[in-house]
């Protein structure tokens, strides 16, 4: 038994690098969804199978390091962060799109400690990293093969650029290390080969923070080994030429980066054209918000997943062109400063502190030969470039594998055995007739309440998205999601209320079937509003979803309780005013759009909206005066709204719809509906020369209408409505 359960749990370790190229097309969120519910049910039985043999055998039980410390007390401060969190849900179990939250930290935990306390050796340390080289080999192989007569950025089988590329920033510092303790010299040039190409792949992704973490890194890597590697004095010549070739390889790298090889690639452009003060304003806007947010839970934070009640309680207008819905920080320490707080935040990088400790400052002041110093250096340069990366980007599970595979290989061999822990004995009949049947079935009882439901939503979730042609269908399914009782909750409802507000503007769909699915979908974000009162997107959701059935009262109520939540949000404002425009307020509706556009007056879509809602109001000169004041090109993006072309006719402003129409005929001319607009609007200004020769070049652009065209210009000519008898 203890043999099995041996080889159980290195089994399920070793297919863990594998998960990288699993992507489950069957689930929502498929390059989330799969990875995260294959890794939690592997590391749920490998756990279990874990606990077990440890009683079987003391050689496989924990061992004491600082890391493990850390990374426990870590875990106790989240767990308590987490159950003060504003959604409890969200905080331990995240969505599918994230698949995150506290759950996940469990299971990264187990992980690591199963990994640390099994992979004791150097050479099952070896074959484990090895293995997951390989994977990584597919892996990038995969992503060259996107760029195959196609500019995009490489992501493989990940599904995200930025996650592709910290996958790659691990796997390119495995292989250092790989190298330095190899003595086989073709393995070696294999290592260097591999980390070239993964190099490559790397950049290939156009994550400009991971490719600042690599550079950053290597800088760490070889100046540490520069600086203390005596004993290793061809490394150390090594490394200084390194450190130099790095550094001229960056000059380099600048020099022809407005070359037209690197300007006409997406990926190299994205890193080429690096701008700090450019590419962090947006950054540097949320991190004030969080800043707010630490301000007002400093001791324990918001727990995790919980960022997006400090984004739009603090929403900054200057976030208007960007994703209105934030529910990351998107930099590592002001992510766990709101997730925990300042206890949180201590508590995780006193995880870092531990493997400081045990790879620079312990080294200095007495012999350690837990690792060469060449080790120690590529292990740190791995941890500051992981770092780096994570300044401007989050963790995804595949980040949170490896920083768990990468912090258990230097555990596993800084570790050492607990008095306790080798003392304790169980008999192994007790083992085997009474603990491994209780593991077993707790770890079905596991295995089902943690994975399985939610698995199951997550399909139904594809399966309406495949059968997008019969309603019933989407509904069934949909029910069927609902009733699962997932974690993922929040993005069922809102899937479905967008499905609803769909099907009411159908024309294809039954008035009964359209009622059925009205009523469910107003009865599913209710009861979710009731569960997340807090949470302005869904009283968003629910507005709009309020406005596409047509009931205006409850929209407007319903929006005025989301911008309590959101004050300074933009869009909210705007459809406020919105509504009070299809409720006859035009007034009403202008002070909205006045207050919308006033937040931020270079938010070109609220200042069409308040120029509009003047017209609509009759104050044809401040309308004029916003208009002009508008930045360069904005007079074409009004020549392009519908709403400004329906506001100017409402408000009787001809002559200024007839230059728009103009404009807009300028850059398309394709269009009969826009030449017979134009002519009906000269029409009305008693125009009829510039009416007919309107439609005379129409008739050009478009000969297709030259026939109505035609019958236009003869009823024109006749003194008759021009669209008399034109059909």
């Amino acid at each position: 038994m203890k043999d099995t359960l041996k080889w159980l749990v290195l089994g399920g370790l070793f297919i863990i690098p594998f998960l990288t190229l699993y992507v489950e097309s069957n689930f929502f969120f498929p390059y989330i969804t799969g990875k995260n519910f294959a890794f939690r049910i592997i590391v749920e039985v490998i756990f279990l199978s874990w606990v077990a043999l440890a009683m079987y055998d003391v050689q496989y039980r924990p061992r004491w390091s600082w890391i493990l410390g850390a990374f426990s007390i870590f875990m106790g401060v989240m767990f308590i962060a987490n159950l003060q969190a504003v959604s409890i849900n969200t905080a331990f179990w995240s969505n599918y799109e994230r698949m995150d939250g506290y759950v996940t930290l469990i299971h990264v935990f187990l992980y690591f400690l199963v990994l640390g306390s099994m992979l004791k050796t150097p050479k099952i340390w070896s074959y484990f990293l090895h293995t997951s080289v390989v994977v990584a080999g597919f892996v990038a192989l995969k992503g060259l093969a996107q760029l195959s007569g196609v500019d995009v950025r490489v992501d493989s089988t990940l599904g995200n650029a930025a996650y592709m590329a910290v996958y790659m920033l691990f796997h390119i510092f495995i292989l250092f290390y790989l190298f330095v303790r190899s003595n086989l010299n073709t393995y070696k040039v294999a290592y260097a080969l591999l980390s070239l190409l993964f190099m490559f792949v790397l950049l290939q992704t156009g994550t400009r923070g991971t490719a600042i973490g690599l550079a950053v890194g290597g800088i760490v890597a070889t100046g540490y080994v520069a600086i203390f590697g005596a004993r290793y004095h061809t490394f150390q010549k090594y490394a200084i030429g390194a450190l130099i070739f790095l550094v001229v390889a960056i000059g380099g790298f600048i020099s022809v980066r407005d070359t037209s090889y690197v300007q006409n690639s997406s990926s190299l452009s994205r890193i080429a054209n690096i701008d700090l003060s450019k590419d962090l304003a947006i950054r540097s806007i949320i991190w004030r918000m969080a800043i707010e947010g630490v301000k007002e839970r400093p001791i324990l934070g918001w727990g995790q997943g919980n960022f997006n009640y400090v984004f739009n309680t603090n929403y900054d207008p200057k976030m208007y062109s960007q994703e209105q819905w934030f529910d990351r920080v998107h930099n590592i320490f002001f992510d766990w400063l709101i997730a925990g707080g300042i206890l949180g935040f201590l508590a995780y990088f006193s995880i870092f502190a531990a493997l400081l400790y045990y790879l620079f400052w312990k080294p200095i002041f007495k012999p350690d030969e837990n690792f060469t110093v060449l080790e120690r250096g590529i292990l740190l340069g791995l941890i500051v470039g992981y770092l780096t990366h994570n300044l401007v980007v989050f963790d995804n599970i595949i980040s949170y594998i490896f920083f768990g595979t990468i912090i258990a290989l230097i555990h596993s061999r800084v570790a050492t055995d607990m008095p306790l822990g080798a003392s304790f004995n169980v008999p192994t009949t007790v083992i085997t007739q009474v603990v491994l049947p209780i593991l077993i079935i707790i770890g079905g009882i596991v295995v089902y309440f943690v994975n399985v439901p939610n698995m199951l939503a997550a399909s139904d979730m594809i399966t309406v998205l495949r059968t997008p042609n019969d309603k019933l269908a989407q509904l069934a399914s949909f029910e069927l999601a609902l009733g699962r009782g997932s974690f993922a909750q929040q993005e069922i409802v809102e899937q479905f209320v967008q499905l609803a507000m769909n099907t009411s503007a159908s024309a294809n769909v039954t008035t009964e079937l359209k009622q059925d699915f009205q009523t469910k979908a107003e009865a599913e974000i209710l009861a979710l509003i009731e569960n997340k009162p807090s949470d302005a997107r869904l009283y968003v959701f629910l507005g709009n979803y309020y406005r596409a059935v047509g009931d205006l009262s409850k929209a407007k109520d319903t929006l005025t309780i989301a911008r309590t939540l959101s004050p300074r949000k933009q869009t909210i404002i705007l459809q406020q005013g919105a509504i009070e425009l299809s409720l006859g307020n035009n007034e009403k509706a202008r002070d909205f759009f006045k207050e919308g556009f006033l937040l931020d007056e270079r938010y070109n879509e609220a200042r069409e909206y308040y120029v509009a809602s003047l017209f609509m109001t009759k104050d044809t000169e401040e309308a004029k005066r916003i208009i002009s004041e508008g930045p360069v090109g904005f007079e074409e993006s009004l020549a392009v709204s519908d709403f400004v072309f329906s506001a100017l006719n409402m408000a009787g402003e001809l002559s200024y719809l007839a230059e728009l129409y103009e404009v807009r005929l300028e850059k398309d001319s394709t269009s009969a509906q826009n030449w017979a607009g134009l002519t009906l609007v000269y029409y009305q200004l008693k125009e009829n020369d510039l009416a007919i020769d309107t439609l005379a070049r129409a008739k050009v652009a478009v000969p297709s209408f030259a026939p109505m065209a035609e019958c236009f210009s003869k009823n024109i000519i006749a003194g008759n409505d021009p669209q008399k008898g034109c059909q």
